[in-house]
């Protein structure tokens, strides 16, 4: 498909931030030649617009005044369309006042984190009809770690507002890094991609795409995001939830991954730092093969065999991905921390053309939105996800290590990768351990978990009894 299809999955909006104290470039394109070079580079290596913001909002950053974010701002957007750019570019601002300059210096949209709750900003659009990024969880410009509402009123709030605005053309972010903690973001990861916002009401343009698996099922989050009137626009990128995940090793590459994991399961636009690694991935999704990936699922509290199966239906829902097989279920020893109920366990097997960091993201997500709470370490759980493998790739950082590296010396990983492939070896060559006692020791074999449990048969009446002969 090459940048063609590229484009059918999503575009790509590139960061540029004229400020002294942005969280991940401040200071590096405050001058503002040097940001009309960086805006340029980003439109080289590949984005379809531009997003320029003079006010740095994240925790602690100062307010300055509109004239100062004005005097930052203006001279870049006009530099740029002076050196040929035709590129949509919108102004990143709340302030009535530095929208309008911008708009007459050439932008022709207005990514507002305050979700367009000034009248003033409103009448702006009005009058201009210019394009709106309409943001969730920040009404005062700043992120609100106590803000985070339930995703459904977030989309209520989202909808409401860009029908205000009508008839300009919205998109809606729904605020990753605004409202609520890390752990709220990456529950919100979750339920973009999956089937969180399959519940929400509402009418629109139905724009349902086709994978390889086909059309998006009705009441599926695929079908919900790309069935809507107004888009959906992503700003995770260098996110501080990120750094939860993995620390701060490869934050571009997992922004990028996770970013177009979402523009599987729907999203349009993606705002980002790093263009040439997004447009990377999004060429990788679309032309690349799938990949066959294990993931492994325990738990030992609570009804068990129906927190694996959520956990199933999890993985099930993930966009670009098939649920190819599930292992038999293992009752298990712990593996350590003896001290503690025993483990039901089994492995499930995907094919998939998410990135490994945007598929191990989703399973630190389905955790917390299944309410895990780690109380020790090896201690219980209500739900454990472990990404044993991911296709070829080996990844080995101080949060994330693929594969998994205690994978073949568990017993209840051991055996249900067997259940799936007999000949199973690890990408780095490694087989199953053979020899000697595993940790976890079998104690029981289960047939395999079906996603949903099968009805009870219904009783027979008299008459559908087969006569005595």
């Amino acid at each position: 498909m090459g940048g063609e299809g590229v484009a059918r999955v999503a575009r790509i909006v590139g960061i540029v931030n004229v400020t002294p104290d942005s969280f991940s470039d401040g200071g590096l394109c405050l001058d503002p030649p040097a940001a009309v070079a960086h805006g340029l580079s980003l439109l080289a290596d590949g984005a379809d617009e531009l997003d320029v913001g003079g006010q740095a909002t994240s925790p602690g950053a100062p307010r300055i005044a509109p004239a100062s974010e004005l005097a930052r701002v203006v001279p870049v957007i006009k530099g740029l369309r002076e050196a040929g750019v035709s590129a949509p570019i919108s102004i990143d601002t709340y302030e009535p006042a530095v929208a309008r300059a911008a708009i007459a210096a050439g932008a022709d949209g207005i990514n507002d984190i305050t979700g367009f709750r000034s009248p003033e900003m409103r009448a702006l659009v009005a009058e201009t009809g210019v394009r709106c990024v309409v943001m969730a969880g920040a009404p005062e410009g700043r992120p609100d770690p106590g803000a985070r509402q339930a995703l459904a009123e977030t989309w209520g709030f989202l909808e409401a507002q860009a029908a205000a605005l009508a008839p300009a053309p919205c998109a809606l972010d729904p605020g990753f890094g605004f409202s609520g903690t890390r752990d709220d973001d990456i529950k919100l990861y979750g339920e973009l991609l999956t089937t969180g916002l399959a519940q929400v009401g509402g009418e629109g343009v139905a724009r349902v795409r086709e994978w390889d698996h086909g059309a998006c099922p009705p009441g599926s989050a695929t079908h919900f995001l790309t069935s809507r009137l107004h888009p959906l626009y992503i700003g995770l990128s260098r996110k501080r939830f990120l750094r939860t995940l993995f620390g701060d090793v490869d934050l571009d590459q997992a922004s990028s991954e996770l970013s177009c994991a979402l523009a599987a399961a729907g999203a349009r636009y993606l705002r980002v730092h790093e263009v040439a690694l997004a447009r990377a991935e999004l060429e990788r999704f679309v032309t690349g093969p799938s990949q066959l990936a294990y993931v492994a699922l325990g738990s030992n509290i609570g009804p068990c065999e129906e927190h694996l199966r959520a956990a199933l239906r999890f993985l099930d829902a993930l966009p670009a991905t098939t649920l190819d097989a599930i292992a038999r279920t293992y009752v298990s020893e712990p593996a350590a921390d003896h001290d503690q109920p025993p483990f039901l366990n089994t492995v499930a097997r995907l094919r998939t053309r998410l990135g490994p960091r945007a598929l191990f993201a989703a399973l630190q997500a389905c955790e917390r939105l299944m309410g895990r709470v780690k109380t020790r370490v090896n201690g219980p759980r209500s739900i454990d996800l472990d990404l044993l493998s991911a296709g070829e790739v080996t990844i080995s950082t101080p949060a994330l290590q693929i594969p998994h590296p205690r994978a073949a010396e568990r017993a209840f990983v051991v055996e249900p990768l067997r259940d799936l492939d007999p000949d199973y070896r690890f990408p780095t060559g490694q087989r199953s351990r053979c020899e000697g006692r595993l940790d976890g020791a079998i104690m029981e074999v289960r047939p395999a978990l079906k996603l949903e449990l099968e009805p009870e048969p219904e009783p027979e009446t008299a008459d559908q009894r087969s006569p005595h002969v």
